[in-house]
């Protein structure tokens, strides 16, 4: 959970990272992210290369 966009692609990028370390996989296909905004806000968050989806509520 992140409060930007930036803090969320950190933890994501954190998340990837110590997956790997422990020898474990993240499958980007399966992976989401959520935006809640009441504004019409979107988050650009890749994860090994690849754009997550996003799933917006406002």
């Amino acid at each position: 959970m992140g409060g930007t966009s930036s803090e969320l692609r950190d933890l994501t990028n954190r998340l990837y990272e110590r997956a790997e370390a422990y020898g474990m996989e993240v499958k980007t296909g399966k992976s989401k992210i959520m935006v809640s905004s009441t504004t019409n806000t979107s988050a650009d968050i890749t994860m090994n290369g690849e754009k997550l989806e996003e799933l917006t509520k406002y």
